[in-house]
């Protein structure tokens, strides 16, 4: 209870949300623009905590055959006003609503990951999957929502290169992996040497055959979804040793 939004926070949430993507659909259906949008991020998946500022993510994913130029020009066409622009890997879009931050973002609505061209085309992939095992497992919804909220309290959440820690997708992917938030601190605690996951048996060798430059972190997490990616890439090991101190 301590750890979950609560039903008035959920309710607001509700409320804005449908606000944006009922606009966002209008939009996209008077532009007569091949898009559509889906919901990503722990909002989708359920496995969002409780925190001072929320952020829920809304994809809108356009026909592979539009070009980078062209998104870019479409979705600044049908983003609900007022909204302000950042930049990312693709410029995306922010619509501030008391406690919460909804952030608009574009993406190609590809068949498979192989295709995607920016990692935010494997959003869509990563919530079908999380999604996929909780229906199997539906005691891991708040299992990864207390592996959130430990390790969002320890400092080393987030992927930023200003932290360098966990995602919430890889925290998601640990918790499925090893079951439970308990399993997956033993594992951190008992630290010995770099941890390699790959439940898709996608390597035999996996410190030969995957690209170098994705082998650093101290822990080697194949994304289940695409197996070229490391989705702990960005965890570097001076945020491990730090949550390695909280996980002890």
């Amino acid at each position: 209870a301590q750890i979950t939004p609560s039903k008035e926070e959920f309710a607001e949430i509700d409320v804005k949300l449908k606000e944006i993507t009922d606009n966002l659909k209008k939009n996209i259906a008077k532009s007569k623009i091949k898009a559509n949008v889906f919901i990503g991020g722990s909002y989708a998946k359920n496995t969002i905590i409780k925190k001072n500022k929320y952020d829920i993510d809304i994809f809108v994913r356009f026909d592979k055959n539009y070009s980078e130029e062209d998104m870019a020009k479409l979705i600044a066409r049908i983003v609900p006003k007022p909204a302000n622009k950042l930049h990312g890997s693709r410029d995306y879009y922010v619509i501030k609503h008391n406690t919460i931050e909804f952030e608009i973002i574009p993406c190609l609505a590809v068949k498979s990951p192989e295709k995607a061209r920016n990692v935010t085309d494997l959003s869509y992939f990563h919530v079908q999957y999380v999604l996929g095992a909780i229906k199997k497992n539906k005691k891991l919804a708040d299992e990864i929502k207390l592996a959130k909220s430990f390790v969002h309290a320890s400092g080393c959440y987030g992927a930023e290169s200003y932290i360098m820690g966990f995602s919430g997708y890889a925290l998601e992917l640990l918790v499925i992996h090893y079951k439970s938030f308990l399993g997956f601190l033993k594992v951190v605690a008992n630290f010995k040497n770099k941890i390699i996951i790959d439940d898709l048996k996608a390597y035999k060798h996996i410190l030969e055959e995957m690209n170098e430059s994705k082998l650093q972190s101290p822990i080697i997490l194949v994304d289940p979804t695409f197996k070229q990616r490391n989705a702990l890439a960005a965890l570097n090991q001076e945020t491990f040793d730090s949550f390695r101190k909280y996980a002890t």
